[in-house]
């Protein structure tokens, strides 16, 4: 008799987590087919009302993150961006142009599709990132976005540093050149 309870319940339990499965990988072909992203009059959207978005235009403390400083050096932040989220896993870039990329990123169980966007505004890089389907993504766009922004810093400082050895460099060869033929460089 307690054999029969167990092979029941056993059954019963493959049952349900075969159905969980099977609803979330159909979720996660869902949102293969959803976009979640584009500019309305020239802004990121506002994020729906779910706690599975961050956008640094929001005024709600759940969605609220701040934009990306650029550095005063840096001509093309989105491309540069671009360069660094193709750093990071599972992301592939679906449009770039000189104020706006729109990149997506999978999960890496069931595969998930997420949107982040990036805007210029002025000397910031405004950011969205939200999830196509469910409600909550246990932070998931939050973490990216600082993961993000951590990789942005290090990849500024790199070029910041980047940028003085050669102004170092073109410096000290051209006092060199002064020095030895008696005339100035002017760039």
């Amino acid at each position: 008799m307690l054999t029969k309870i167990f092979y029941g319940l056993a059954i019963v339990l493959t049952l349900a987590i075969a159905a969980f499965l099977v609803m979330f990988y159909n979720l996660a072909r869902q949102s293969e087919t959803i976009v979640n992203a584009g500019l309305q009059n020239n802004m990121l959207q506002d994020c729906p009302d779910r706690p599975s978005c961050v956008n640094s235009l929001s005024d709600l403390e759940q969605h609220a993150i701040a934009a990306f400083a650029v550095p005063d050096s840096m001509t093309e932040p989105v491309a540069a961006m671009a360069a660094v989220i193709m750093t990071m896993p599972r992301a592939e870039i679906i449009e770039v142009n000189d104020d706006y990329l729109h990149a997506i990123y999978s999960s890496a169980i069931f595969g998930f599709v997420d949107d982040l966007e990036i805007l210029r505004d002025g000397e910031q890089l405004q950011v969205r990132s939200v999830s196509r389907v469910g409600f909550s993504d246990q932070g998931v766009n939050r973490r990216r976005v600082e993961e993000l922004r951590r990789l942005w810093l290090q990849a500024s400082k790199i070029k910041a540093s980047i940028i003085l050895v050669v102004k170092y460099a073109f410096n000290a060869q051209a006092n060199f050149c002064k020095a030895a033929a008696g005339y100035s460089l002017s760039f």
